[in-house]
C-alpha cells in the first residue's frame, strides 16, 4: 500500500506542475471563457469592463508559475521524506497545506467563490489523508 501512497502523492505534486503551466498558458484561450465568466459573476451583476477581464486574466496566468513550482517542491518533499524519514517534512507540509487551504477558502467564500472552497476541501483532503498514512522507507523495512 505505501508505494501506491507514494506514487499518488507524487501525481499530485507533479499534477500541480502540469495544471501550473497549462494555466500560465491558457488563460487568454477561448475555452476558459466559461471559468472567468464564473469569475466575474461572483463580483458583479453586469460584465467587466474590457480592461478588467484582461488583468484578471493575466493575474490568473500569473498564478500558473506559483502553482506549478508549488507542485514541484511538494514532490521533492514527499520524495525526500519517503527515501530518509526526516521528521520535520511531514508537520512543514500539513502547515503548508493548512495556510493554503484555510486562507484560500475563507477568501474563495467571502467573495462567493463556493466553488473555490469546494475544489480546496477535496484537494486537500486528497493530500492530506494519504501523507497522513506515508511512512518512509526505512520505516517500511
Amino acid at each position: 500500500m505505501q508505494p501506491l501512497i507514494y506514487c499518488w502523492l507524487l501525481l499530485v505534486g507533479l499534477g500541480h506542475v502540469v495544471l501550473g503551466i497549462v494555466l500560465a498558458l491558457v488563460t487568454h484561450l477561448p475555452v476558459t471563457r466559461p471559468y472567468f465568466d464564473y469569475l466575474y459573476a461572483s463580483v458583479s451583476a453586469s460584465p467587466p469592463p474590457i480592461e478588467f477581464q484582461g488583468l484578471l486574466r493575466n493575474m490568473v496566468g500569473l498564478f500558473g508559475p506559483t502553482v506549478a513550482s508549488w507542485g514541484l517542491l511538494f514532490s521533492l518533499l514527499v520524495f525526500l521524506y519517503r527515501q530518509h524519514g526526516h521528521r520535520q517534512i511531514k508537520p512543514a507540509i500539513f502547515a503548508a497545506l493548512l495556510v493554503w487551504c484555510l486562507l484560500d477558502s475563507a477568501l474563495s467564500i467571502h467573495f462567493g467563490l463556493m466553488l473555490h472552497a469546494y475544489l480546496n476541501a477535496a484537494a486537500a483532503l486528497s493530500i492530506a489523508l494519504p501523507l497522513l498514512a506515508l511512512r518512509p522507507l526505512t520505516a517500511c523495512r
